[in-house]
């Protein structure tokens, strides 16, 4: 690891477990502000770092008031989320939507502060049938529609914060398939009848299925794989471990969120470091919170049966009846309707990402034959495995 990428895990690791460390060399102080502002973890830095005093006044003043910055800016923008979450609670409850808060809403509060957790917005799970009686609740506490990909309605609320109402817990095109959706079978029966949790199982799985879903379509970040350990060691309430290696088995995902496991206690606990996280590890601190476009280009050709780039595309194009049948609810069941359901998924493509799409025909172009070979062997080392041309 670079010096800065060494001072990134230290300084999380500082902020989660109070852990003391030091700097072998002097790290560039702008890059690793960067780095961290890459990796979403600008206000875990500043933590970890006041808890580290000897570094910290190493920092140029510039530094840490940008940390600083971002630190209270976390504070601010969770305390509106957390508002916006009780209000809406509430108003589904009142409207008799069911509904589940994901990820960042319910992990936060096994952080050490729930405002270290930083999100980008609130994700939701809910049917698909009640997207009209949620437009009206968004309406009524200010949120106004915005566009998003199809399958899941966007909003944008006051203070903006971003809220997500998925059908699923993963796109059904998504290039790992998982069979996690939709996500109701793991709801906890709650005395609310309408709010409702995961279990501790579906939370796990989740954590892992989004991380993965997200590492081959780009990459992840640091916080993806903290938010594993977090799950793991700073979580009050385990998941029964068996049903757990039992449905990522199932998954295929057995193998990957091991390697991810051990990477997280390596970074954050006491396991030794392998040459093989190493490796994991240095494609994670490299990718950021949002991937790399290049690199969903390559795994995307590495992951399809034979690194076909016409089927890469032709994927991409063509959404499979159960996702088509998520966004556009009026062919559900209705065969004869899935072309119409096709065009129009086409003609939003081309609308709304035609750019995107004129990039990855153009990208997909560039890679080599070699390049899938190498990709897929580094997938497999990851745990991550190509799919068969019969599945």
């Amino acid at each position: 690891m670079t010096p800065e990428q060494q001072l990134l895990i230290g300084t999380v690791k500082a902020a989660v477990t109070g852990a003391t460390f030091s700097m072998e060399a002097e790290p560039d102080w702008l890059s690793f502000y960067a780095l961290a502002g890459r990796h979403s973890l600008l206000p875990l830095a500043y933590d970890g770092l006041q808890k580290t005093p000897m570094l910290w006044q190493q920092l140029p003043q510039d530094v840490q008031k940008g940390l600083f910055t971002a630190y209270m800016q976390a504070i601010y923008r969770d305390a509106q989320a957390e508002h916006l979450k009780q209000h809406l609670q509430t108003a589904l409850q009142q409207a008799c939507v069911p509904h589940i808060f994901l990820k960042g809403a319910v992990l936060k509060y096994d952080y050490p502060e729930p405002a270290l957790r930083t999100m980008s917005d609130l994700d939701i799970l809910v049917y698909a049938k009640d997207f009209d009686a949620i437009a009206v609740v968004a309406n009524a506490l200010g949120g106004k529609a915005v566009t998003g990909d199809g399958n899941h309605r966007n909003y944008l609320f006051p203070g903006k914060v971003a809220v997500e109402f998925h059908p699923n817990l993963l796109h059904h095109a998504t290039p790992i398939g998982t069979g996690i959706n939709p996500g109701w079978q793991y709801a906890k029966d709650m005395q609310d009848s309408f709010s409702k949790e995961l279990t501790e199982e579906g939370f796990y799985l989740n954590t892992i299925c989004h991380l993965a879903s997200h590492f081959v379509d780009g990459g992840v970040g640091v916080r993806f794989v903290l938010d594993v350990w977090v799950s793991r060691q700073l979580r009050k309430t385990q998941p029964d471990r068996a049903f757990v290696e039992a449905e990522l088995t199932r998954f295929g995902l057995l193998d990957f969120s091991q390697k991810i496991e051990q990477l997280a206690d390596a970074w954050f606990g006491e396991q030794p470091m392998s040459p093989l996280l190493e490796e994991l590890g240095e494609y994670i601190l490299t990718s950021g919170s949002h991937g790399i476009t290049d690199r969903a280009m390559l795994n995307a050709l590495s992951l399809s049966p034979g690194g076909s780039r016409t089927s890469t595309l032709w994927k991409k194009a063509f959404y499979p009846k159960v996702e088509l049948e998520d966004r556009f609810p009026w062919c559900k069941g209705k065969a004869w309707l899935l072309p119409a359901a096709w065009c129009a998924r086409a003609y939003n493509a081309i609308t709304q990402h035609g750019n995107i799409i004129i990039n990855w025909s153009k990208g997909t172009g560039k890679i080599s034959k070699t390049e899938v070979i190498e990709n897929q062997e580094k997938l497999r080392r990851f745990g991550i495995h190509k799919k068969s041309k019969s599945e």
